[in-house]
């Protein structure tokens, strides 16, 4: 394995740690309020982070399918680092105004700077921006498409977020999702 290749592989293992802690740390005290096709989507979408993990993390090692191209590791690395520092930022705003410091009671401010400027829900597009580094480097269909469900799953959270926050702030989230039309690919959706 080349040196290159042990980076990607050591980087897109290690690199989802923090996320999966800090994202995990109050994940059973938010499915106790959850409704059940919200602790269903919260389940599918780690259940499809893992599994996209696991097979770019597998198609980046299987020695039967030849050698990955130096550019396309470090493409790779790059896409996901950008993704790292994209989650952080949007964690690092919400961590500033206390709003993850209580799952179970709705948000106690409405969050419309830093990367929420962006999209409405950052933290998701990190995650689907950490998911695409390993899909760019391994570029294998199964990556592909495991991302892809990546991608649908964080979606479907959005959406069921984007209801809590509406019956949170009402008008105020209209306003916000006006000015910020983006939920999480910028000028797609």
């Amino acid at each position: 394995m080349s040196v290159t290749l042990t980076a990607a592989v050591v980087l897109f293992v290690l690199g989802w740690v923090p996320v999966f802690l800090l994202r995990s740390e109050r994940f059973a005290a938010r499915r106790a309020v959850a409704s059940p096709d919200e602790r269903r989507a919260m389940w599918n979408a780690v259940a499809a982070v893992g599994v996209h993990v696991t097979l770019a993390e597998l198609a980046l090692t299987d020695p039967g399918a030849g050698p990955i191209p130096t550019p396309r590791l470090v493409i790779g690395m790059l896409v996901f680092l950008v993704g790292l520092a994209f989650w952080a930022l949007a964690r690092n705003t919400l961590v500033t105004v206390g709003r993850v410091l209580d799952p179970t009671a709705s948000p106690p401010t409405l969050v419309t700077t830093g990367a929420f400027a962006v999209v409405r829900h950052p933290l998701a597009l990190g995650m689907v921006i950490l998911a695409l580094g390993p899909a760019v480097a391994a570029a294998r269909p199964l990556t592909w498409a495991s991302f892809v469900v990546v991608v649908v799953a964080l979606g479907r959270r959005c959406l069921q977020d984007e209801e809590e926050l509406h019956a949170t702030f009402g008008g105020a989230y209209e306003r916000y999702a006006e000015t910020t039309p983006s939920r999480l690919v910028p000028f797609a959706w």
